[in-house]
């Protein structure tokens, strides 16, 4: 009898990188070393008290049972209003599924939707889940590669042209984009929604940062567009604009016939998302829209602005001013090769140096950069970048 071993789909997939930095973080944090941690994407703000004293009273109120595995109707409800307040996407409630976080969102829109050996695009730079959640629902990645130079927006014609060599049924998008903080206008998304819409591809669009945008930059969801709307499965939630990180909620919307299909995946899978969270979440969904995110983002603002003027200080490092989210995503291609090392080198040198956690951008399939959260108080980023600049002037000693 042979033993017992992974099986072939389990071997395809690498662990998270930026879990992985934050875990060698952690340990260096136990060990007495004076860590700073910017690898996570998590916001150093509280949840609202609003929204933990709805939860601690759904404790209380005995209201922790079982839901429907869509999500309790009247969330359902709740957060199809809280999408047409917020961004204007028009959907009902059978429209809208509740999931245990914006993760589980992707995975359940890619399982209800990716054929066995479809292939899907993936732009780079790309959120480090992406490749590894299409293989887990028996898709082929298609990495179409960074355009730095375009701040990181693919033009329609390289969208068309990866789509038509390789063959794919869908896209992944995700704008404000996680690494590069990259927000398209809105004739860009157009165009790129025109060619999916020409070639028969679907696309999910993963929105969670949509309400983290600077510099007058646009809000645009392909589920907004006339050739976008039935062919577009969009994830949102109030994770990262309101720090329900842990409360692992969020919302998958899309065509009727898509979400219930994805719904009966769901109640397989993990059955509800969390019922305290979704009682929480009622109370986010009601608040009036932006109105949260209207007191984080002048220090979010104040942090990219920091970042874009003391990185690009810095020798041999070069940062676009991102757009949104709160990443900043380094250049480091002139420093790696003076230093000789590849930028996983480089982070993990800077990290067991220095004491400071970023991510490579080889994660994210961008080699030769990295990335900052900033997502963390000022100070700590202050701290970050003087240590960041002694790094970066070892190599001239040696």
């Amino acid at each position: 009898m042979r033993p017992l071993a992974p099986n072939h789909r389990s071997l395809s997939i690498d662990e998270s990188a930026t879990l992985a930095i934050s875990f060698r973080a952690q340990q260096l944090k136990a060990e007495g070393k004076d860590v700073i941690a910017l690898g996570a994407g998590e916001p150093d703000f509280p949840t609202p008290e609003p929204i933990a004293d709805a939860a601690v009273r759904a404790i209380r109120d005995g209201k922790y049972r079982y839901t429907p595995a869509s999500g309790m109707p009247q969330l359902r409800a709740a957060g199809a209003r809280w999408l047409q307040a917020a961004f204007g996407l028009c959907y009902d409630a059978n429209e809208v599924i509740v999931t245990a976080g914006a993760k589980p969102a992707l995975h359940m829109a890619l399982s209800t939707i990716v054929e066995k050996g479809d292939r899907v695009l993936i732009p780079a730079p790309y959120w480090v889940s992406y490749p590894a959640l299409v293989k887990l629902a028996d898709g082929e990645p298609v990495i179409v590669p960074p355009v730095p130079e375009q701040q990181f927006v693919h033009s329609a014609a390289q969208i068309a042209d990866a789509a038509k060599k390789s063959g794919a049924r869908g896209l992944i998008l995700n704008f404000p984009n996680n690494p590069s903080g990259a927000v398209p206008t809105r004739a860009q998304l157009e165009s790129i929604v025109d060619v999916a819409a020409e070639l028969g591809m679907w696309i999910v669009s993963d929105e969670i940062y949509a309400q983290l945008r600077y510099d007058g930059a646009d809000y645009c969801s392909p589920a907004q567009l006339a050739s976008g709307r039935d062919r577009t499965m969009v994830v949102a939630g109030f994770t990262k604009s309101h720090t329900l990180t842990g409360w692992r909620i969020g919302f998958l919307a899309g065509p009727r016939d898509v979400i219930a299909a994805a719904a009966r995946i769901q109640s397989q899978v993990i059955g509800n998302a969390c019922t305290i969270s979704q009682e929480a979440s009622l109370v986010a969904c009601a608040e009036p829209p932006h109105e949260e995110i209207a007191r984080r983002l002048p220090a979010f603002d104040e942090r990219r602005r920091f970042l874009v003027k003391a990185v690009g200080e810095i020798p041999g490092l070069r940062l676009q001013a991102p757009r949104g989210a709160f990443y900043a995503f380094v250049d480091a291609r002139e420093l790696c090769e003076r230093m000789r090392v590849t930028d996983v080198e480089f982070c993990a040198r800077l990290l067991d140096e220095q004491f400071v956690a970023t991510v490579p951008g080889s994660a994210f399939g961008a080699p030769g950069f990295f990335r900052i959260s900033y997502a963390a108080p000022l100070r700590e980023l202050e701290r970050a970048v003087l240590r960041l600049r002694a790094f970066s002037l070892e190599p001239v000693r040696r």
